[in-house]
């Protein structure tokens, strides 16, 4: 399957979602629509675990990557997996290529692009299985001695990149350096906010800039909420815990931490509510849902817009009625630079959206056999003048039945009456 960034030549509402590097442009936000079990969350899976794959050190030579290959066609059972992923570090255009199967990286590649469509190899890895080693060939034109080629192909193995190979090792190579720290900082996280008070708290403590931009934009919706003040508590370790956390720590970086660690501190942030009968401070867990989610969601936009992120959200739109959902898009489309938004979600909120695009929205569904598509097209055709939402009523999205039938228990009572209560006797009333 192919999942995109690239805009179309839409012009409607363009300002906004486009990010436009070179000549090449760039949606800032993906929507993926689809029912439950279409694979939604499995592609934001697939590209978090390609994160994962490029920058973990694993502590064992014999871990495997951690996912199956597609179970439902016996075709598939030997087959390896790839990605093909073409992105921009700055104004510079890369392409990454990995192969791979659960036991071991077959083949990877870094090309970086020049003068268009020109790409030259920053390095290309193959494995032989004859002789089950690993090679590893750089550009002749990198900045990398005979003595640190060598080094970081030695230490290439079956489930490591070169990428991580290089992070591990005491080698300077700023082409290598910052693809690596792409990976490792700014591509790709999924992110869920549900538990997500104290990293909220932390923000707000440490940037008050942000505590005045979420008090002016939570009163656009009638909040009565005037300031926010956070508390800090902080209590010491007992040293049985330490020692059961060492014990559970494998790396020795994260070890050191918990060494070092001799306190923990706990925030907790105070919303300060004003009535007419005064100004009354509540803690964050007595705020309504939809308070907290509009809060959780705009600190995650906000910090993602400072540093640049790709992220990732499953169920976008929970628990927020359409307005807050499209007050959130709107902040980060208007102030988003090199940040990107992927998210996938059920929510009729954002077809609603005032200034939606329509090559902004993928279709992902199921076929016949259980494997996961992406539709980019459909939605695209639909007409500028027919409002989204109309249009998934009307059935024009396709593979997503938005009148399908309620499914009829009356048909089947007496069965599923049998086996809910198979056991006992029927209550007398």
């Amino acid at each position: 399957m192919e999942v995109s960034f690239e805009a179309s030549k839409e012009k409607q509402y363009g300002e906004d979602w486009i990010t436009q590097i070179g000549n090449v442009r760039l949606l800032k936000a993906l929507i993926l629509y689809g029912a439950n079990g279409s694979g939604k969350t499995n592609i934001l899976f697939a590209l978090d675990f390609l994160r994962d794959a490029i920058i973990r050190f694993p502590v064992d030579e014999d871990d495997d990557f951690d996912y199956m290959r597609f179970a439902l066609d016996p075709e598939y059972a030997a087959k390896d997996s790839f990605f093909d992923l073409y992105f921009f570090i700055g104004d510079v255009r890369y392409r990454y290529y990995l192969e791979i199967s659960p036991k071991r990286i077959t083949k990877e590649e870094l090309r970086i692009y020049h003068n268009g469509n020109n790409s030259r190899a920053i390095y290309t890895r193959k494995y032989n299985a004859t002789k089950d080693v690993h090679t590893v060939r750089f550009g002749t034109w990198m900045s990398l001695s005979p003595k640190d080629r060598k080094t970081i192909e030695d230490n290439t193995k079956d489930n490591i990149s070169v990428l991580s190979v290089f992070a591990s090792k005491n080698i300077s190579c700023d082409e290598l350096k910052i693809v690596r720290n792409y990976f490792k900082y700014k591509f790709f996280k999924i992110y869920y906010l549900q538990n997500r008070d104290q990293e909220v708290a932390k923000a707000l403590k440490d940037d008050n800039r942000l505590k005045l931009l979420l008090v002016d934009l939570i009163q656009t919706f009638h909040s009565n909420i005037v300031d926010i003040k956070v508390e800090e508590e902080t209590k010491p370790i007992p040293e049985e815990a330490r020692q059961i956390l060492l014990q559970m720590k494998r790396l020795d970086e994260e070890r050191e931490v918990i060494e070092k660690l001799q306190t923990l501190t706990k925030l907790t942030s105070h919303y300060i509510h004003k009535t007419q009968l005064g100004e009354f401070s509540l803690k964050d867990s007595l705020q309504s849902e939809g308070t907290r989610s509009f809060i959780r969601h705009l600190v995650l936009f906000y910090k993602s817009i400072q540093n640049g992120w790709l992220i990732a959200l499953d169920e976008f739109g929970a628990g927020m009625q359409s307005k807050t959902q499209h007050l959130l898009l709107d902040f980060f489309l208007k102030f988003s630079g090199h940040s990107q938004l992927i998210f996938a979600t059920q929510s009729l909120g954002p077809l609603d959206y005032p200034r939606m695009r329509r090559d902004a929205i993928d279709i992902i569904y199921k076929d016949n056999i259980g494997q996961t598509h992406v539709d980019s097209t459909t939605v695209r055709r639909i007409h500028k003048n027919i409002k989204l939402r109309k249009a998934y009523i009307d059935g024009k999205f396709k593979t997503i039945d938005p009148n399908e039938s309620d499914i009829d228990l009356n048909a089947e009572y007496n069965r599923y009456k049998s086996l809910i209560f198979a056991d006992r006797k029927e209550d007398s009333i």
